[in-house]
């Protein structure tokens, strides 16, 4: 009987201990998780775009859809017209 009361009160004990530190633990992971995701963001540069399946091209969606259906001529034609129009206003 009293090992029985003894074994109830230590695994009450062993509750409240854990209890009280859980905050400090949560904490300290909460930390050491922005810490990396941080390191991450500084170094990792750009995130990948899920939605449009490249790097960057969220910003300009019809345009990057438009790109990747023309074909190589087009495409020359465009980087032709691009380059003129850049070089006349210089």
């Amino acid at each position: 009987m009293t090992k029985q009361i003894l074994k109830v009160m230590a695994a009450g004990i062993l509750a409240g201990i854990a209890l009280f530190l859980m905050p400090f633990i949560l904490l300290r992971l909460l930390a050491i998780f922005l810490i990396v995701r941080l390191i991450f963001r500084l170094v990792g540069g750009r995130r990948y775009n899920h939605r449009y399946g490249a790097w960057g091209t969220h910003f300009y969606p019809a345009f990057s859809r438009r790109w990747q259906h023309m074909s190589d001529e087009e495409k020359k034609a465009f980087r032709e017209k691009m380059e003129n129009d850049f070089f006349n206003k210089i």
